[in-house]
């Protein structure tokens, strides 16, 4: 018995190394094939990572396609503010990597100002961001036209015990970070 065990383990570990096998695991399968699969952007350009035919691919695969997008020439980076139609404001510095959008600021309404963080992506004339105040009690989903000024959009914010809110968003971009 166990040398049946030692010449199995020997044998996948030989298998392993030869550059022809292949798994039994579908999932592993799929994922060597895609690998090796030769990639056709048509005439789309892409900049930053999203330019790496592979980690687009995985961007694409983990459900993470906003990654992937066009990029559009305008720098997203710099301090940002968003002016809600509720009376909110959030204030925001932005970095930007490929078409990947993130940073800090605060969030402000009528009675309290708090430190928040934003994650959210670009593509083409669309800026889309989650803005998460430091309570955690909130998630604000933004997305706003960049083509022309002013810069406008729509938001939902998700709240914990109440609910959803929505309304329109002013949005200017003040200097590069």
């Amino acid at each position: 018995m166990l040398f049946f065990v030692l010449s199995s383990l020997f044998s996948m570990a030989e298998a392993q190394g030869n550059p022809h096998y292949m798994t039994t695991d579908p999932a592993i399968s799929e994922m060597l094939t895609s690998i090796s699969m030769p990639r056709h952007m048509g005439n789309v350009s892409f900049t930053g990572a999203s330019s790496d035919p592979a980690i687009r691919e995985m961007l694409i695969s983990m459900d993470m396609p906003r990654y992937a997008g066009n990029v559009p020439a305008e720098t997203i980076s710099g301090s940002w503010q968003l002016d809600l139609s509720e009376g909110s404001y959030i204030e925001l510095a932005l970095l930007q990597s490929g078409s990947a959008i993130f940073g800090k600021g605060t969030i402000t309404n009528q009675t309290l100002s708090q430190e928040a963080f934003a994650s959210g992506s670009v593509s083409g004339s669309s800026l889309n961001l989650e803005v998460v105040p430091e309570s955690a009690t909130e998630l604000y989903a933004i997305s706003v036209d960049i083509s022309s000024l002013p810069y406008e959009g729509t938001y939902v914010v998700f709240q914990a015990d109440s609910g959803l809110q929505s309304g329109t968003i002013t949005a200017s971009k003040n200097a590069s970070i």
